[in-house]
């Protein structure tokens, strides 16, 4: 029997106008009754998170920022990255044109005065910015660096940096133009696993959605694990089922038929 339930948003639960079903909320009180907890599982920030679910934010868990910043059952577990790290990916980050650099805090997400090609991308992502000159100055408890790369990060960003940090650093790709990077060992599928360690739920009562690269380790912590259909090819191995694509309400369907159904 499924107890618990983690999805990515983009390109999983949200739309490609990111947009949440709204059948979404009319499974929630479904799934709570069947005592199903409901966990969203993003690169997104959490204040956003709470933003996107508006009313129902306060029915649901969090795994925010890659596992970075995970609020659950009232608990709110931060990794920080350390100082020194944080001087030295920065200065790194100055080698790489195209790019747009944001600290993600406790108290803000920080970023220096970007060009109009970055509007979108960042204002979609993260609603409590606080624009500064210079990010080494910044300071607070920042427990991700996330990089906006509008020239392909897969290519170009996360390369550069993977071969100078991959040994201090995680580094994951989570969208079509931005890289995240955390402290060691930190992921979604980490995060996923203190929960259900907390809960007391097994992978096998555990399924999971995600389409991206920054997916692999969520979905290896549940039997139920779902690769959406739109999906690059090289994602599918990593899923058990696949659903159907985030624009055909993919995650809503599945949930549906093995769990409420």
């Amino acid at each position: 029997m499924i107890r618990l339930i983690a999805s990515d948003m983009d390109g999983s639960l949200l739309d490609d106008n990111k947009k949440i079903p709204a059948e979404f909320y009319e499974i929630l009180p479904r799934l709570k009754q069947k005592g199903v907890s409901f966990v969203v599982a993003s690169g997104r920030s959490y204040c956003t998170l709470k933003d996107n679910f508006g009313a129902a934010s306060e029915k649901i868990g969090y795994i925010c920022d890659n596992g970075a910043f995970v609020v659950h059952d009232g608990d709110t577990s931060i990794k920080s990255i350390p100082q020194p790290l944080i001087r030295s990916l920065l200065q790194a980050c100055n080698e790489l044109d195209g790019i747009q650099v944001l600290l993600c805090g406790v108290h803000a997400t920080y970023h220096k005065p970007y060009t109009p090609e970055f509007n979108f991308e960042i204002g979609s992502y993260y609603v409590n910015r606080k624009i500064v000159d210079d990010l080494m100055t910044v300071e607070d408890d920042i427990f991700k660096v996330a990089i906006c790369d509008m020239n392909n990060p897969e290519t170009h960003t996360y390369p550069y940096l993977n071969e100078r940090f991959s040994d201090t650093l995680s580094l994951q790709i989570s969208g079509r133009a931005w890289m995240d990077v955390m402290g060691k060992g930190i992921n979604k599928g980490v995060a996923l696993e203190k929960i259900q360690q907390s809960m007391g739920i097994t992978p096998e009562e555990t399924m999971a959605f995600g389409d991206f690269y920054n997916d692999i380790e969520l979905l290896s912590r549940a039997d139920y694990s779902f690769v959406m259909e739109n999906s690059n090819d090289d994602m599918r191995q990593y899923g058990r089922f696949m659903a159907s694509s985030n624009n055909n309400a993919g995650v809503i369907k599945a949930i549906k038929k093995y769990v409420l159904s």
